[in-house]
């Protein structure tokens, strides 16, 4: 009976939890200026973004979704087989380009919007962010860094845990 109830218990302490992580809302303080201003963000039109200030080009949706808005389910995986991705997007030339991958952990950090919380993102910019960690390339076996989009904060992890991941390439 007793664990019976536990269990009872703990499943509608995961069902409230996930509930609520569906129905966040992006909380920003107004005045405070904005980290990542649309106006650093030259869009392109095909589905990339060129930071001006960091020199960067940036996949607009997570990976998984698409369109000029990222709608669709974007993909949650280990820190293997994100890498993994990075390299097979990389070389299919996404939008005409090619060298796609991981971004570090100081380049996640760029686009993390210090003024807002769940998502600590500019969802003028990447639009349906989510509240979520993004997988680095900053690695140590069996550990691997990502940045908590939800508050904004770096985080190390097992490799085996699930992320989502946003690509970055260099400019030149």
């Amino acid at each position: 009976m007793t664990i019976k109830r536990l269990t009872l218990v703990l499943g509608s302490s995961l069902l409230l939890s996930c509930a609520n992580w569906a129905m966040a809302q992006q909380n920003c303080q107004g005045n405070i200026p904005a980290s990542t201003p649309v106006q650093r963000f030259n869009d392109q039109g095909n589905g990339t973004l060129i930071d001006t200030h960091t020199g960067l080009m940036w996949k607009k949706c997570l990976e998984g979704q698409t369109g000029e808005r990222c709608v669709g389910s974007a993909l949650r995986m280990e820190w293997d087989r994100a890498a993994n991705l990075a390299q097979l997007v990389g070389s299919d030339n996404f939008a005409g380009y090619a060298g796609w991958r991981l971004p570090t952990l100081d380049e996640l950090n760029s686009i993390v919007e210090q003024r807002c919380v769940e998502p600590a993102a500019n969802l003028d910019v990447f639009p349906h962010m989510l509240a979520v960690g993004l997988w680095s390339m900053n690695q140590v076996d069996p550990l691997a860094w990502s940045m908590d989009f939800a508050k904004g904060r770096a985080y190390e992890n097992l490799k085996g845990a699930g992320m989502y991941i946003r690509l970055v390439r260099n400019l030149r």
